[in-house]
């Protein structure tokens, strides 16, 4: 199969595009000029690796043009399947709802209308995200049979797209990603304040995630499904447990420095799914426990615990400080899930 990928540079995006590359398919990553300068190494052992599978083209994904002669890396008949991963995410989804919007929907807009141009329409995945079913701290069991209530610009954005995408006459697939974790992204930012503590998750490893859009591909279970994407009972966790292995493993001891008034009370979102097991067998991509994810945090701070541990009366205070609902209770954001 040939496949086109946006926002193939992201967190998700690397993790697809090695997975794509591992099952033997052809792929192009499109993605915005301003990425040039991030995954350089990342992308080179991919290149390397590829044999040739591999095409890179740089544009906006608002501009038609540039879309356009990307997707005619594929040929005549155009590719076999889009992945859509590309837009703003939060904290910037946030400052910028305007940004926000043009990317995300208007760019998902654009992308649509040459798919259905083509001589052969390509199957669409679409990354949408857990953030569409906004508060469910009072009611942490989520399925996608339930009603969407988005509660800030960047589930608002993505909730217009799946609209546009089930109108659009495409085949298409939906994937809507839980709490994706990487042990390259660790939540040293004001966003650590943004989750309740008692908030449940149930996170997806990036690598299981990718195999997720990979296998979305092709699946024939796949085809007009809205999926939730999350790692099942293994991966299911409370905010302050995982809080509490993460800052052992920075030699920080428990999370107890972190007391709740530090984060926000609510208006947020996270659950566990009562259905992610449908996808599971769908598509069949999960490989990662939660506790796999803590044994490789765990080993990339084996050099940095001993130094956490010696300088905690004074990295405690400074990540207490990074909190802003100290100053200015209620503000409510998202993690960053793509």
């Amino acid at each position: 199969m040939r496949v086109f990928v946006t926002g193939g540079f992201g967190n998700v995006g690397m993790s697809t595009v090695r997975a794509l590359l591992s099952y033997g398919h052809e792929v192009c990553i499109y993605e915005h000029p301003s990425a040039r300068t991030r995954r350089n190494k990342r992308l080179r052992e991919l290149l390397r690796d590829a044999r040739y599978r591999l095409s890179v083209f740089y544009g906006d994904i608002t501009d038609e043009r540039a879309l356009s002669e990307a997707l005619a890396w594929a040929g005549d008949g155009g590719p076999d399947a889009v992945i859509h991963l590309a837009g703003i995410i939060p904290p910037l989804a946030d400052r910028d709802p305007e940004l926000a919007r043009r990317v995300n929907v208007s760019g998902t807009k654009v992308l649509l209308d040459l798919c259905k141009a083509l001589p052969r329409a390509p199957r669409f995945i679409f990354a949408s995200s857990v953030a569409l079913y906004g508060d469910r701290l009072a009611t942490p069991w989520i399925s996608v049979q339930d009603p969407v209530a988005p509660n800030d610009t960047y589930g608002l954005t993505k909730h217009e797209c799946e609209e546009m995408l089930r109108a659009s006459g495409l085949e298409w697939t939906i994937l809507r990603l839980s709490y994706v974790v990487s042990s390259d992204w660790l939540p040293f930012s004001p966003q650590l304040y943004d989750v309740p503590p008692a908030t449940r998750l149930e996170v997806v490893h990036t690598e299981d995630a990718g195999r997720a859009f990979a296998r979305a591909c092709d699946s024939p279970q796949a085809a007009g499904r809205t999926f939730n994407i999350g790692g099942g009972p293994s991966c299911r966790t409370t905010y302050r447990a995982y809080l509490d292995r993460l800052m052992r493993y920075f030699g920080l001891g428990s999370s107890s420095f972190l007391p709740d008034d530090l984060f926000a009370k609510g208006n947020f979102h996270c659950g566990w799914f009562t259905d992610s097991n449908e996808a599971e067998a769908a598509l069949l991509f999960r490989s990662k426990t939660l506790e796999d994810y803590y044994s490789e945090v765990s080993w990339r701070m084996r050099a940095i615990r001993p130094l956490g541990s010696l300088a905690s009366w004074v990295v405690k205070p400074w990540i207490r400080s990074l909190s802003p609902y100290q100053a200015r209770p209620g503000r409510a954001r998202s993690p960053q899930f793509v």
